[in-house]
Parts: C-alpha cells; structure tokens; sequence
C-alpha cells in the first residue's frame, strides 16, 4: 500500500516537504518587525508555496498565515513553528498572503514550488 502526503487543497507532495522541488528566483525573507501586525506578502494565485521558519528557540519564531487579515484569529489557516516547514496552497482567487510572526522579530523564507 502507498502512502501519499497531500496539501491542504489535496495535491500530492514529496515526503519531506523541505525536498519540494522550488521555482527559481523565488525566494522571500519574511520578518515581522513588531509582533501584532497584519504583514502582507504578493504571491501567485493557486500557487503551492514552502515555508520554512529560522530555529531559533530563544525567540518563538511560530507564523501564522491566513488569506485574509490574521488580527481576526478565525483567519489564521497555517501555523508554522519554529525549525519547521509547512506547505501553503493558495487558493485560485487570492493574490495577497497575511502572516505575523508570535514575537518581534521573526524570519522565516518563502518560496514558491513546481
């Protein structure tokens, strides 16, 4: 029997979603100077997306996503603790990532997958 990891929108993905395989030139930091805040990121509708957090254990350098803004909790769709990586596929009709860092000064990288 096989066994296969999908995405939140059901797409299949590599074992370890640090391996997906990125789209060049791609790449964004993401920090968060100020914890609380609504940070907003372009990104490619019904893109696939990897995320991956610094591991910096003294900061709690968790993100939360969301498609719209995240000071409203019921919008927050992906968590990402620190030394993590999560998959984020967004959704056809939106161009715009929300995210917060949990504490002032958070980074984190971006990148869009094939």
């Amino acid at each position: 029997m096989d066994t296969y990891l999908s995405d939140n929108a059901g797409r299949r993905v590599p074992p370890d979603v640090c391996a997906g395989n990125p789209t060049p030139a791609t790449g964004v930091t993401l920090t968060d100077a100020a914890t609380g805040g609504d940070e907003t990121e372009t990104v490619v509708a019904g893109g696939l997306y990897a995320f991956t957090t610094t591991c910096d254990f003294t900061n709690d350098d968790t993100f939360v996503f969301g498609v719209a803004a995240i000071t409203t909790a019921a919008n927050i769709v992906w968590v990402c603790p620190p030394g993590q990586t999560i998959l984020i596929s967004i959704p056809d009709t939106i161009t715009t990532l929300h995210y917060m860092s949990l504490t002032s000064g958070g980074v984190g990288y971006l990148r869009r997958l094939q």
